[in-house]
């Protein structure tokens, strides 16, 4: 969750710094030069860094080896195919509305990169919000709540089309969907899967990258307006598996507890 909100900074700052070199008129190629230096030295600091003591458990096994004595379930697949969801609602969101809001809803090209910095200002607000709210309710509640909300609001981008709507869905996509879904997916599979939890999270992370690629990739052969939709479809299936894994949950976890 920390570094996902350092990640929302940076969003949130980016446009900042976009502006900065318009009004100073310095080379865009400042900005990538001047992130090779802040990444080159946590580089060095890290290498120096002391890491945690070593556990004392023993060698632990290796990713393959801990694949052939895994035993998936159903609800082990769904929190997996969760880690795909979650990541195609912002990823969708990411890289469509700016475009939605320009050619569709009409905002003006000057203006339409507002949308980020709502949507990282939701996010860093998810971020905050949702480690607190996680103190005093069960974090796979999360899993339904905020992808239904992701739910509503982009049916109504959809439908709606105008800018105000855009600038609010930016905020509420960043805070329902990027806060933190996928993150609290992955804790919840470390807490009901404590036998192939390491395995598993792997799972969760390969669904999430592999959305990256593929629904990207058939985003971009789409309308602004046909990805919205697909976004709804694919959000929609994430609520759906998230019901099931949450009336599930009691078991799981009693599952759990005994395998301990």
């Amino acid at each position: 969750m920390g570094i996902k909100f350092f990640i929302s900074i940076a969003q949130l700052l980016m446009p900042f710094f976009l502006g900065c070199v318009v009004g100073t008129k310095t080379s865009y190629l400042m900005l990538p030069l001047a992130a090779g230096v802040v990444i080159a030295v946590l580089g060095v600091l890290a290498v120096f860094a002391p890491f945690p003591a070593e556990s004392e458990s023993g060698k632990s096994e290796s990713f393959i080896q801990n694949l052939k004595n895994a035993h998936f379930s159903v609800e082990s697949i769904a929190l997996i195919l969760i880690g795909f969801t979650s990541t195609a609602t912002f990823q969708l969101w990411l890289n469509c509305a700016q475009t939605f809001g320009k050619e569709v809803a009409g905002i003006p090209s000057e203006s339409v990169s507002i949308m980020q910095t709502y949507y990282s200002a939701g996010t860093m607000a998810a971020l905050v919000v949702t480690s607190i709210l996680i103190t005093k309710f069960k974090q796979v509640r999360f899993l339904v709540i905020y992808p239904a909300i992701s739910v509503i609001m982009l049916v109504l981008v959809y439908m709606m089309k105008s800018p105000m709507i855009c600038y609010i869905g930016a905020f509420v996509i960043g805070y329902a969907a990027a806060g933190g879904v996928l993150q609290m997916a992955t804790a919840t599979v470390n807490d009901l899967f404590p036998k192939i939890k390491g395995t598993i999270t792997s799972f969760v992370m390969i669904a999430s990258s592999l959305c990256n690629y593929t629904i990207l990739s058939a985003a971009s052969k789409m309308t602004a307006t046909g990805v919205i939709m697909m976004n709804i479809i694919i959000t929609i299936i994430g609520v759906v598996l998230a019901i099931f894994v949450n009336a599930r949950y009691g078991t799981l976890l009693k599952n759990a507890e005994s395998a301990k």
